[in-house]
């Protein structure tokens, strides 16, 4: 298969189990990509690296949560105004906004934990040592 995206074309070579036509390989290409793009942003972008995938227990929850991320900014994103046509949104920005409008509580809370390890740190640092 030949692949003609830059000034030369670049021969590609693909298996499959089927007979299946260069063209139809390379739409089936494409929208992997896609996929994969989605899952990248996914995992990055809202913190989904973190969720154990390495039972089913994990992989239901990493669904489940994925599930709903991208649904919750995709509806922030429709109440805020229009950008250019074409042009993707910034869903790490989507995504820290519906964080802070949708469960302020649960990153109240976070941000309090967090500062209570602090000043468990501080205070070892400058507690008189024996």
């Amino acid at each position: 298969m030949w692949l003609y995206r830059n000034t030369e074309p670049e021969q590609r070579f693909v298996m499959s189990n089927r007979d299946l036509g260069g063209k139809y390989l390379a739409r089936i290409g494409k929208r992997r990509w896609r996929i994969e793009a989605f899952f990248k942003t996914v995992k990055g972008r809202f913190g989904l690296q973190r969720f154990a995938q390495h039972s089913k227990q994990g992989v239901m929850r990493w669904w489940c949560l994925s599930g709903m991320a991208f649904p919750l900014c995709h509806l922030q994103n429709l109440d805020l105004p229009m950008e250019r046509a074409g042009t993707w949104p910034d869903w790490g920005e989507l995504a820290r906004t519906v964080r802070f409008s949708v469960v302020p509580g649960v990153r109240r809370q976070a941000l309090q934990l967090e500062l209570a390890a602090l000043d468990v740190f501080q205070h070892a640092l400058l507690a008189p040592s024996t």
